[in-house]
């Protein structure tokens, strides 16, 4: 059984490398956030409006939980806070490997200003200076991961996940 989760800050590609990953591979690809809506009938942005971040990271936790206890042979894709709360990135280093994308925080910043629709940047006078807190608030975390990946993404994770086939 080989199981492998991406986490990586709020835009780092962690859902389109799963993409990638699962196009290339017999491991089928799971995206958390998108669980999590099914589970809950509301998108990612209501649950935070509506119920507010505690709720939602209770609720990230019990389906990764979920999908960890059911699945096997899986890709999934983390939300960027994930590894930081409930002691999900023990967790995930405990249920299988980890990958993370270590993205520069200028890309970050290009990604989000394009297209922001994640809770936690929405209505941030200074982008720059939220996207740095949450990076250093996560660092530690992230970088409790197996593997570390910063260049040619998509063949050092193909190649990394290759070595456990």
């Amino acid at each position: 059984m080989n199981n492998f989760f991406i986490v990586g800050m709020p835009a780092s590609g962690k859902s389109r490398l799963g993409k990638f990953i699962s196009s290339h591979t017999k491991l089928e690809f799971i995206d958390l956030d998108i669980e999590i809506e099914k589970n809950i009938k509301m998108k990612v942005s209501e649950i935070f409006e509506n119920r507010g971040e505690e709720y939602f990271r209770k609720q990230e936790t019990k389906v990764l939980k979920g999908i960890i206890r059911k699945e096997e042979n899986f890709i999934l894709s983390t939300g960027g806070g994930t590894p930081y709360f409930n002691d999900n990135m023990s967790l995930i280093n405990n249920s299988g490997i980890s990958l993370f994308i270590d993205v520069d925080k200028k890309i970050l910043l290009e990604r989000i200003s394009r297209n922001n629709k994640r809770p936690l940047l929405k209505n941030t006078d200074n982008l720059e200076e939220k996207i740095s807190q949450i990076y250093n608030e996560r660092i530690s975390f992230y970088k409790k991961s197996k593997h570390h990946l910063n260049s040619k993404i998509r063949e050092q994770a193909l190649s990394i996940i290759n070595s456990y086939s």
